[in-house]
């Protein structure tokens, strides 16, 4: 199973479903991670603006041997800066076309600013890479489920909650090792842990991340069934 992962900022991936990564990379999933920023204004003094981007490109690195992503990539956009455009748009459906996931991970529409564009970017990216548009990215690959996980915001309605309780403790260990981020966003290891029992109380487990379809419009897929390949 090939799995897809657009993201706007190093550790995104981890707060918002770091426990299901590690769930697919246990079931011999392809893992493929795309970034838009390189995180230029995440340092917490001015000593690290310098070599912030470096820094966090080799923690990106660690946390995806960690859990199990066997491929990086990074966009270079810049923090607060990011926008639905042309460029990106059509990064996004040369990444689908040649990956051919079976599914799709992204921001939810709903969440704080960078986050927001990255959803709205990767929803019409995902929508076209099954049409004829932008020939010049690759053959058209068929329409695949897309879907949210939660960063900042708490999800309103989640639809689908992934039981994380035996792999919670590496969602935490790929946390701490972006400690470059400890001093930019505080109480993320708190974060974690609190919605994670939140999410798991509401599906009777004792961890959970939450989930929920994005639909561009009505369609009927036929591909591999999301909740089978996490064992659900």
């Amino acid at each position: 199973m090939n799995v897809l992962i657009f993201c706007a900022h190093a550790d995104d991936e981890v707060i918002g479903m770091g426990g299901t990564i590690a769930r697919f990379a246990a079931r011999n999933a392809h893992i493929r991670l795309v970034m838009f920023s390189e995180g230029a204004e995440g340092y917490a003094s001015p000593a690290e603006r310098e070599r912030i981007v470096d820094i966090r490109d080799r923690e990106t690195r660690a946390v995806c041997k960690l859990l199990g992503i066997e491929s990086y990539r990074n966009l270079h956009q810049l923090d607060w800066d990011m926008r639905v455009n042309n460029h990106l748009y059509n990064e996004v459906i040369k990444e689908i076309r040649e990956f051919k996931p079976d599914v799709i991970f992204t921001h939810r529409s709903g969440d704080y600013n960078d986050h927001q564009a990255v959803a709205k970017t990767v929803v019409e990216g995902w929508f076209h890479a099954a049409l004829e548009c932008a020939a010049v990215n690759g053959h058209i690959h068929k329409m695949v489920p897309l879907y949210e996980f939660e960063v900042i915001e708490n999800m309103p309605e989640p639809g689908l909650i992934v039981d994380i309780t035996d792999t919670l403790e590496r969602k935490l260990e790929a946390m701490r090792i972006y400690s470059s981020q400890a001093g930019v966003v505080g109480g993320s290891e708190q974060l974690i842990v609190g919605r994670a029992m939140l999410r798991g109380q509401a599906v009777g487990v004792r961890y959970g991340e939450a989930f929920r379809r994005s639909a561009y419009r009505p369609q009927k897929i036929n591909n591999v069934d999301f909740l089978a390949c996490t064992g659900e």
